[in-house]
């Protein structure tokens, strides 16, 4: 989930700006809950990128992949969804890394500010990286407005059924010229149980870049970044940051 990605600036009163749609895709791809009139419709988009990122760390063996999402926006708020994401692999060309499924609830607040609440089920295959694949389901509540938006998602058992975890995110976007935006991104992922034989910490991720819009297609260059707790007596570990280029099409 895109991430990301419902920013939009425009007023709701012009459903029919692409750039409008382009940033309400970010986020599940809500334009038409949150823009467009009542009626049930079908939209998507498909993003080339240089590399995969889970919550800033690098997944898919830092190689270009390739995601295709569908969401349905039903009368009344109502969307579910979907995208399945390919990797082109050093050895074995091109394999299955993740899919998704979603399904959720939108609803304006005003003209530029709505609220969403849904679930989401993420699932990895080997070749993502992940010691033996792995999923989890989680539950979400957030919040968009013209500039930045927000979810909070909880989750029983990301990747291990005994492992409970909080992951906030706040995103936003700011126009600097004609077609040109600033983008950025930061995460915070919680463990609410300690497991003191698997050493796992709480970590933040984040994300800063340029958006150049090209008609219906969106170019991204961003640096993205991921760094976990220090423990107990010891420093923190710090994945190394890189640069990740996107270019998503909307429809």
């Amino acid at each position: 989930m895109r991430s990301p990605r419902c920013r939009a600036k425009q007023d709701a009163k012009a459903p029919a700006d692409p750039r409008w749609r382009r940033r309400v895709a970010t986020s599940f791809l809500l334009g038409a809950v949150l823009a467009g009139p009542a009626t049930a419709q079908l939209g998507g988009s498909l993003t080339l990128s240089s590399q995969a990122r889970l919550r800033g760390q690098p997944i898919g063996d830092h190689r270009p992949v390739a995601e295709l999402e569908l969401v349905h926006d039903a009368a009344g708020g109502f969307y579910i969804g979907g995208s399945a994401t390919l990797v082109a692999t050093r050895d074995e060309g091109v394999k299955p890394l993740s899919f998704r499924q979603y399904a959720g609830f939108a609803r304006h607040l005003s003209p530029a500010t709505a609220i969403d609440v849904g679930m989401v089920h993420s699932g990895y295959t080997s070749y993502s990286g992940i010691a033996g694949g792995g999923s989890y389901t989680e539950a979400y509540v957030g919040m968009t407005g013209r500039h930045l938006s927000g979810r909070l998602y909880f989750s029983p058992g990301y990747f291990r059924k005994d492992e409970p975890t909080l992951y906030a995110e706040l995103n936003g976007d700011l126009d600097l010229a004609p077609d040109w935006s600033l983008v950025a991104h930061a995460g915070r992922l919680t463990h609410l149980k300690a497991h003191a034989d698997r050493g796992d910490r709480d970590a933040t991720d984040w994300r800063i870049g340029l958006r150049r819009h090209l008609g219906p297609v969106d170019l991204d260059a961003a640096w993205t970044g991921h760094a976990q707790d220090r423990a107990a007596y010891g420093a923190g570990d710090r994945s190394d940051g890189a640069l990740v280029i996107a270019l998503s099409f909307a429809f």
